[in-house]
């Protein structure tokens, strides 16, 4: 009878140990299964966010080369004028004042950011996860910085033959700014200024071709974002 009541202990406990051990194995598999779904749910939500942000960068992008198109045009107008020696026209003037400037694309770096808090393995999808890292890290980085950097020169030697060759005048009657070369015979004489014209023609046309290229690269990466939350939708 004593050995009897042993073995059902023995049993008993046995059963206890592997009850317990049950409800922790489906414990830690219900917390993994919530923490793998609030995951899911963060890597949604990210990708979400960086694919508004990308939405942005587009449009920004498209209005600098907007910007760069109509500083291709006026340089243009000026440079025939010089060369070929036409007379100084109100029109002429409207573009002189436009000679300077570009169109400075900065990315919306929020949602990546984020997600480099959150560390950028949340996103299980490789090719996508590369796909975001290599826009923002390396394709982005030479339409900002490199190119940045590349235009400097040209820029000191465009403004600085503006700065020689053209002067404020006044406002027509539409508060428009004019200006006009300091000396029309010498500024059609003057070779360096007409080269520096070229030569930004040259860079923004570069600028843009370049953005365009970006834009192409952007919406690629959108593609993938658009097709990863909807597989997670069916």
């Amino acid at each position: 009878m004593e050995k009897n009541k042993i073995g059902k202990y023995v049993k008993y406990a046995i059963g206890e140990i592997i009850l317990v051990m049950i409800g922790i194995l489906l414990a830690l598999q219900i917390n993994n299964w919530n923490n793998d779904r609030i995951e899911r749910k963060l890597e949604s939500n990210i990708l979400s966010e960086i694919q508004v942000n990308l939405e942005k960068d587009v449009i920004n992008l498209t209005s600098k080369i907007d910007f760069n198109e109509n500083q291709i045009k006026h340089n243009t107008v000026i440079l025939e004028h010089l060369v070929r020696k036409t007379p100084l026209t109100d029109s002429l003037r409207f573009s002189y004042a436009r000679l300077s400037g570009r169109g400075t694309f900065e990315p919306i770096t929020v949602a990546y950011e984020n997600l480099k808090s959150k560390g950028i393995d949340i996103i299980h999808n490789d090719s996508l996860r590369i796909a975001i890292s290599e826009l923002y890290d390396f394709k982005y980085f030479y339409v900002t910085e490199d190119l940045r950097m590349d235009y400097e020169p040209i820029k000191n030697l465009h403004m600085s033959e503006i700065y020689k060759n053209v002067k404020s005048v006044f406002s027509d009657g539409k508060n428009q700014r004019l200006s006009e070369p300091v000396n029309l015979s010498e500024a059609q004489n003057n070779i360096y200024f007409q080269e520096a014209l070229k030569r930004a023609i040259a860079f923004y046309n570069w600028m843009n071709y370049n953005y365009d290229r970006a834009i192409k690269e952007n919406k690629d990466v959108q593609e993938r974002i658009k097709a990863e939350l909807g597989q997670r939708e069916k």
